[in-house]
Formats: structure tokens, C-alpha cells, sequence
């Protein structure tokens, strides 16, 4: 499942073993028991699912490191893939993109795949990234630094 690979990644990066400093940073101090409790909660949930407490704080933890560590995949996704990415980001940070006009393409698929999951919370955001980030993990790979 999609969710091993990035806890396995989070448990890698935590002991030193791979990845940058930038990204061992990141994962440190992330609870991993409580962030997989937060992630399995809101998949379970619906759009509107979120947490709180020390949930909420392994979870947006869990997602700022889940950011970095992207970089750090063996091959760059997809469009459709990071698309996702994109849309996932956006809206966990709160971020609506500026509606493009009608010329600039680019931007339109990008606001498009945001106004796809513009209704979710910030936290069913976060930890959908994730899930997409692990997805990506088990997919591509890494690089350890």
C-alpha cells in the first residue's frame, strides 16, 4: 500500500539513514503512530474530516515533510500526477490560485485540478498528498540524497 512506502521513507529519513538534511530534518520529531492514526482517520472520514491536537500537528507535520520528500523521487511524475500534487498542495496550504485567463493553459489545468478538491478541508488535503506522495514513492523510488 501507497502509505508503507512513505512511512517507510518518514522511518528512513528519521534515523539518519537516507536523504538529504533537508529532509531528515523535516522528519524529525514526527510522531509516526499518531501521524498514521491522523491520516487513517481522515481517508476514513469524508470531505469535511479533519483532526485536532497533537493529530492536527503530526499531520500537517507529516504533509510539510511528505513536500520534501517529493523532491527527492527517482523520476519526475507524470502531468496527471502532479497535477494532483499541485491541487492536493494548494489546498492543504489554504491556497486558491489566481483564476487564469483564457489563454494561459497552463494555469487553467492547474486551477481545474484545484477546484476539483476546492471543497475538501485542509486536513483530508493533507493527508490525501501524502497518499499521493507515497504512491509516487512506490512508483518511481527515491533518491537517498
Amino acid at each position: 500500500m501507497s502509505l508503507d512506502a512513505f512511512y517507510t521513507a518518514l522511518s528512513a529519513s528519521q534515523s539518519g539513514a537516507q536523504y538529504t538534511p533537508d529532509v531528515q530534518s523535516a522528519a524529525s520529531g514526527i510522531n509516526i503512530d499518531l501521524l498514521k492514526v491522523a491520516v487513517q482517520a481522515i481517508l476514513a472520514g469524508d470531505d469535511s474530516a479533519s483532526v485536532d491536537g497533537d493529530q492536527a500537528t503530526a499531520l500537517k507535520a507529516g504533509f510539510e515533510f511528505a513536500a520534501k520528500l517529493v523532491k527527492m523521487l527517482e523520476k519526475e511524475p507524470g502531468t496527471n500526477e502532479m497535477l494532483n500534487l499541485y491541487k492536493y498542495f494548494k489546498q492543504a496550504k489554504g491556497e486558491k490560485p489566481a483564476e487564469p485567463s483564457f489563454y494561459q493553459m497552463e494555469a487553467k489545468y492547474k486551477y481545474n485540478a484545484w477546484k476539483e478538491v476546492s471543497h475538501i478541508s485542509a486536513h483530508r488535503a493533507q493527508a490525501l498528498y501524502i497518499q499521493e506522495v507515497g504512491t509516487l514513492i512506490e512508483k518511481y523510488g527515491t533518491r537517498s540524497a
